[in-house]
Formats: C-alpha cells, sequence, structure tokens
C-alpha cells in the first residue's frame, strides 16, 4: 500500500458536509434575505410613525406577489417558488405606492401584472423588465390622482437653490426637532468647517413628507446602501456610476435648461426626491435585468443617468424613476445583444486559433 492510500485509508470520513464549497462572495439567498432585513426597518418607522394605510398596501401587495409566485410556479408543475424574492418586489411595490391607493386596488393590480410579467417573460430572474416598476406604472395609469405631483414649479427651478427655496415658502412640512438638530450640529459638528446648514436638511434625510413611503427615510435608505455594498452583497457599480453622472447632469445642465444661474442645479434635491436612493439601491438594478459585463453595466448605468435626467429633471418627481427603469430595461436589451455577440466573436476566434495551433502541431 502506498503513502497517499494508507493517509486516505486512515482518514476519518465521520464528519461530511453537503456544502463543501467555499463561496467568493454571498450567495443570492444570503444577499436576498439581507435585503429583506435592511427593509424591514422601512416597515418599523412606518408603524412608528402611524402609517398604517401604507403599512396596509405593503400588505397587500406582498399577499399578491407571493398568491402570483405560487400560482406561476404551480402551473408550471415543477419547483420554482421563490418566496424570498416575491417578498422583496411586494415589499418594494408596496413602499412605492401613495398612502392614499386602496388597498384592495393594488392586491389586485400587483397580482395580475406579476402574473402577467412571469407568463409574458418568464420567473424569476428571466425578466428582462422589473416587475415591481411594470406594476408600478399599472398603478399609475390606473389612478394618476392618488400620486402626489411636482412639489417645484418652471420659475422656482431657476432659484440657486432649490431645496432652501422649498423650504422657506413652505412647501416642505418640517419635523418638530429639526431646528433642535440643526442648532446642533452647526454648534458642535459644521462650525469646525466653517459652514452652517439651514433648517430644513435633517426633515429630507430623516423623513421626508411625501404619501409614497419609499420617499421618506432617506437616512435609513443610505444606511442600507453602505451595509450591501460593503458586505460585497450587492454590486455597486451600477448605482456609484448612475448617482455619479446624474448628479454631475443635475448640477451642470438643469441650470441650462431651467435659465437658473449657472452650474448651480440642487444635488441635494435631486438625490433625496423622487425615491432617488431608494429606488437605486432596491430597483435600478434587479435581477436578469442588466447586462453581466463591466462595460455593459456601464453603459447602462450612464444610459439610466442620462434618461433620469430627462424623465425626472432636478428632483420631486412621483413616478419618474419608474419609467426612466422600464426605458433603460429596454435598452439593457440591445446591450445585453451585444454582449453576446461580443463573447460568441471571442469564443469563436480563440477556438479557431486554437484548432489552427493544434494542426501546426499535427503537421510537426
Amino acid at each position: 500500500m502506498t503513502l497517499i492510500n494508507k493517509i486516505f485509508h486512515k482518514k476519518d470520513y465521520s464528519d461530511i458536509k453537503f456544502r463543501p464549497y467555499v463561496y467568493i462572495k454571498p450567495s443570492l439567498g444570503s444577499s436576498a434575505l439581507m435585503m429583506v432585513v435592511l427593509l424591514f426597518p422601512q416597515l418599523l418607522l412606518l408603524a412608528l410613525t402611524k402609517s398604517f394605510d401604507s403599512l396596509l398596501i405593503v400588505l397587500a401587495s406582498v399577499m399578491a406577489s407571493m398568491a402570483a409566485e405560487f400560482l406561476y410556479s404551480s402551473a408550471r408543475k415543477q419547483f420554482s417558488f421563490s418566496p424570498l424574492f416575491a417578498l422583496i418586489q411586494g415589499i418594494v411595490i408596496g413602499l412605492l405606492i401613495p398612502s392614499t391607493y386602496s388597498a384592495v386596488a393594488i392586491f389586485f393590480i400587483a397580482f395580475i401584472s406579476l402574473l402577467l410579467c412571469k407568463y409574458a417573460f418568464g420567473g424569476f430572474p428571466n425578466a428582462w423588465a422589473n416587475p415591481a416598476v411594470v406594476t408600478v406604472i399599472v398603478a399609475y395609469i390606473v389612478n394618476m390622482q392618488a400620486f402626489p405631483t411636482y412639489m417645484l414649479t418652471g420659475q422656482d427651478w431657476q432659484t440657486r437653490n432649490a431645496a432652501l427655496y422649498l423650504i422657506q415658502k413652505g412647501g416642505l412640512p418640517l419635523l418638530s426637532s429639526d431646528a433642535a438638530i440643526t442648532a446642533f450640529l452647526n454648534d458642535h459638528v459644521f462650525s469646525i468647517f466653517g459652514v452652517v446648514i439651514p433648517e430644513g436638511y435633517i426633515t429630507l434625510l430623516w423623513d421626508f413628507p411625501s404619501t409614497i413611503p419609499a420617499f421618506r427615510f432617506n437616512l435609513v435608505t443610505l444606511v442600507s446602501s453602505i451595509i450591501l455594498f460593503s458586505l460585497d452583497m450587492m454590486d455597486i457599480l451600477i448605482p456609484a456610476i448612475f448617482i455619479f453622472f446624474y448628479s454631475l447632469l443635475v448640477r451642470f445642465f438643469l441650470p441650462f435648461i431651467t435659465m437658473a444661474p449657472a452650474c448651480q442645479g440642487d444635488i441635494i434635491l435631486s438625490l433625496l426626491t423622487s425615491g432617488t436612493l431608494f429606488c437605486t439601491l432596491y430597483v435600478l438594478q434587479w435581477y436578469g435585468t442588466t447586462p453581466v459585463t463591466v462595460s455593459g453595466k456601464v453603459a447602462y448605468a450612464l444610459s439610466a443617468a442620462v434618461i433620469a435626467f430627462f424623465v425626472m429633471g432636478g428632483g420631486t418627481s412621483p413616478v419618474g424613476y419608474m419609467f426612466t427603469v422600464l426605458f433603460v430595461n429596454l435598452l439593457s436589451l440591445l446591450i445585453q445583444v451585444a454582449e453576446s455577440h461580443s463573447a460568441r466573436k471571442n469564443i469563436e476566434t480563440v477556438i479557431v486559433s486554437k484548432l489552427n495551433a493544434l494542426k501546426e502541431v499535427e503537421n510537426v
């Protein structure tokens, strides 16, 4: 018996694991579970602020999402039920619907829309368009009056600081603790840098007064994004490029359109309204809707930023981000076709070169 055989012969195989592999990054299931955990504080804050109408809508959309997923997987007669992803979709849909919407209507709209998306595009993750986006757009078309309007008119955008103008004209109800927190930060933090922030920005960051829950808790969304990106549970490339390029467009090109002072577009207002942070984290790069290569993702993010700039403008848009994602999902199809063509061409080139090399060896 050889030395190797002796080693393996004496080895104890009593401790056998069904998952012997080590992931180079968190699994899809772990990432989805973390997303659910990080969405929970949004629901908790809705409960603490007594936003029970919004919670009822979230419950209705979750039930509709689960029912659509179960019915679709049952009809296919094979195991394809993805309750975790259905739960995420249901929560996201509910958070993107105004509290003034009928919960019963949302249940049927979400159920029918999600079911049609699954049959038309395929189940998770085969849909080329984000099913949650399609559902919210359908809800918007059915009852546009339930969604809030733009908080600033055309002339309002001509001011140097649109967010401050919105606050000063009374268009943004402030939190009762806004003044105290702002004073504390100015005295103990920003005074070090010689900077003073006006009242109202704490409200924008902590609880933006909107009937759409996803627009409200921007600070929670920021913390959630830091956790997801730092744990490598979500790709940071698309969100980072989108936020950076969209901010540049708002800062430098929006003033040319609104006739405002040059290079004075309000980035803060554009990021803290319209659900920009929430949708960038949970909606923009839903599974199966984005390209797979780095160049494809860059093109996807840049396209989304340009579309968002023309659709949402400088912020306060009620559903502009939904249409942005729908348009860029359509564009993503073309990007993915180009990716497939490029990959096929590269593979063919490599195979041909290898075959030619083998022929040369045989000839020798």
